[in-house]
C-alpha cells in the first residue's frame, strides 16, 4: 500500500519545490543591488506569487488528480497544449535539476577546498542516485527528509538572523544608496534570477494522487509555504547585505562568508552544509514531480510506454526515476548556469497555459465542488488571470528586447519553445492517433 504525503510533509515539498531557503539570492544581489533585490522579495509575491497560488489553489482542489497541471491544461484546452504544458515543463525541469548537484559541490567545496574534479562528480553522482532512491521509495519519505532539511536550514538563517542584529547598526542609507553602483543592463539576469526563486508553486501537483485529502492539504500547504519563503528571503539578505557591502562580488555561498566575518566560523559551516540540504531538498522535490509528468504522458502515449511502469509494491515510477538519475548523471558534466533566463520563460509559458485552463474548466465546469475558489466569481478570477498573463507578457518582451541574438542562442530558444510540435505530431503518428 502507497503511504501519502500529510500537510506537513507536503509544505516541505513545495517549500523545496519553489526555494530552498535564502541560497541563490546571492546573485541577484551582485547583479541588481542588495535595494533592487529587496525590492523584488516584497513586490513579486503581490504580483505574481499570490495570483499563481490562487489559480493552482483552485485547479488542484477541483481537479486532485494525478499528473496536476498537465492533466488541468489537457482537460481544459485539449491534448495538444496539454503536451505542450507537459513538453515545457519537462525542459524546465531538465535545466532546473542538472544545477542543483553542481551547486551542491560549490558548497561542499567550502568545507573542503581540496577537493578534484574527480571528487566532486563522485559527489554530484551520490546527491542523483541517492535522490533517486529515496524518490523510488516513495512520497512520503522524500516528505520526511525534505522536514528535516527545511527545518535545519530555516533554524540556521534564525540563528543567522539573531545574531547579525549585534553587527549591524540600523542605518539602512547604505542600502538605499547602493544603485549608483550597478547598470541597468544586468536586470534582465537579475529579474529571471528572482523569477527563478519564486516559481514552482504548481510542481507538487503532479503527485497529487500520493497526498493524503489533496482537495484540501494541497492549498492550504500553499498558502503556509507564501510567507515562510518570503520571511527567509528579506530578512537574511537585509541583515547581510547590511554587514557585507561588497555586493557587486556577491556569490553562492556568501552567507557562510558573512558568518566567518560575523566571528561565527561555526555558523559558516552550518550555512555551507545547509546550502547542500538546500540542494538535496530541490532536486528530490523536483524529481518527484518531473518524474510523475513522465509517468502520466507514457500514460498517454506521448512517450515511450516503459516510463508508464510502476514499481510493483512501492507504486513509484521507477522507471523514469531511473532513466532521470543516468540523464542527470551525465549531464552535470555540462554547466547550465547560462539557461536560467530560458528556464525561466519555458515556466511561464507553461503556467500561462495553467491560467488558460482554469478559465476553460471554470466556464464548462461552473458548479463543479471544490474546497477553494478564487473569491469575486468570474470577476476575481479574470482579475488574477490577467495579472498572471500581463507579468508573462512583460518578462517574455523584456527578454526579446534584451536577446543576444546569436544563432545559438536562436536555435536554442526555438528549440526549447517550438519543438515539442514535431515531438507531439510524431507520437501522434506512430500511435496512429488522430487529433481530437
Amino acid at each position: 500500500m502507497q503511504k501519502k504525503a500529510k500537510l506537513f510533509s507536503l509544505v516541505a515539498i513545495i517549500f523545496f519545490s519553489v526555494s530552498g531557503g535564502p541560497y541563490g539570492l546571492e546573485d541577484i544581489v551582485a547583479s541588481v543591488g542588495p535595494l533592487i533585490t529587496l525590492f523584488l522579495i516584497l513586490i513579486l509575491p503581490v504580483v505574481w506569487t499570490i495570483p499563481e497560488v490562487m489559480i493552482v489553489a483552485e485547479l488542484s482542489s477541483t481537479y486532485p488528480v494525478q499528473g496536476g497541471y498537465y492533466r488541468w491544461v489537457e482537460m481544459g484546452l485539449g491534448k495538444f497544449w496539454g503536451f505542450m504544458e507537459g513538453w515545457w515543463s519537462l525542459l524546465y525541469s531538465l535545466i532546473d535539476l542538472s544545477l542543483y548537484p553542481i551547486l551542491f559541490t560549490m558548497y561542499l567545496k567550502i568545507l573542503f577546498p581540496g577537493l578534484n574534479n574527480l571528487a566532486l562528480y563522485l559527489a554530484e553522482l551520490m546527491v542523483i542516485w541517492s535522490c533517486a532512491l529515496l524518490n523510488i521509495y516513495g512520497i512520503k519519505f522524500v516528505g520526511y527528509s525534505l522536514t528535516v532539511f527545511k527545518l535545519f536550514i530555516l533554524i540556521s538563517f534564525l540563528v543567522f538572523i539573531f545574531l547579525g542584529l549585534y553587527h549591524i547598526s540600523f542605518d539602512f542609507s547604505v542600502i538605499l544608496k547602493s544603485q549608483n553602483h550597478f547598470e541597468s543592463k544586468n536586470l534582465l539576469y537579475g529579474l529571471s534570477l528572482a523569477f527563478w526563486n519564486f516559481i514552482g508553486w504548481d510542481n507538487g501537483s503532479t503527485v497529487l494522487h500520493e497526498v493524503d485529502k489533496p482537495d484540501k492539504n494541497f492549498y492550504k500547504a500553499l498558502f503556509i509555504t507564501i510567507p515562510i519563503i518570503v520571511f527567509f528571503y528579506f530578512f537574511p539578505i537585509l541583515i547581510g547585505a547590511s554587514i557585507d557591502t561588497d555586493w557587486e562580488n556577491w556569490k553562492f555561498g556568501q552567507f557562510s562568508h558573512i558568518a566567518n566575518s560575523m566571528n561565527q566560523p561555526f555558523l559558516g559551516v552550518i550555512l555551507a552544509i545547509g546550502g547542500m540540504f538546500m540542494c538535496l531538498g530541490i532536486f528530490n522535490s523536483l524529481l518527484l514531480s518531473s518524474t510523475r509528468v513522465f509517468l502520466t504522458m507514457a500514460q498517454d502515449k506521448f512517450l515511450p510506454s516503459i516510463f508508464a511502469k510502476s514499481h510493483k509494491k512501492l507504486l513509484t515510477p521507477h522507471v523514469a526515476i531511473f532513466f532521470c538519475a543516468l540523464v542527470y548523471s551525465g549531464l552535470v558534466l555540462f554547466s547550465f548556469q547560462k539557461l536560467v533566463i530560458y528556464n525561466v520563460l519555458l515556466y511561464l509559458f507553461a503556467m500561462m497555459l495553467e491560467a488558460l485552463a482554469l478559465v476553460a474548466l471554470r466556464k464548462r465546469n461552473k458548479n463543479a465542488r471544490t474546497h477553494f475558489k478564487i473569491p469575486f466569481g468570474s470577476f476575481g478570477m479574470y482579475f488574477i488571470v490577467s495579472m498572471i498573463v500581463v507579468i508573462i507578457l512583460f518578462v517574455t518582451v523584456v527578454n526579446i528586447v534584451n536577446f543576444n541574438f546569436s544563432f545559438t542562442n536562436i536555435f536554442l530558444m526555438i528549440f526549447l519553445i517550438f519543438g515539442g510540435v514535431f515531438v507531439y505530431w510524431f507520437f501522434r503518428y506512430f500511435n496512429g492517433r488522430t487529433i481530437s
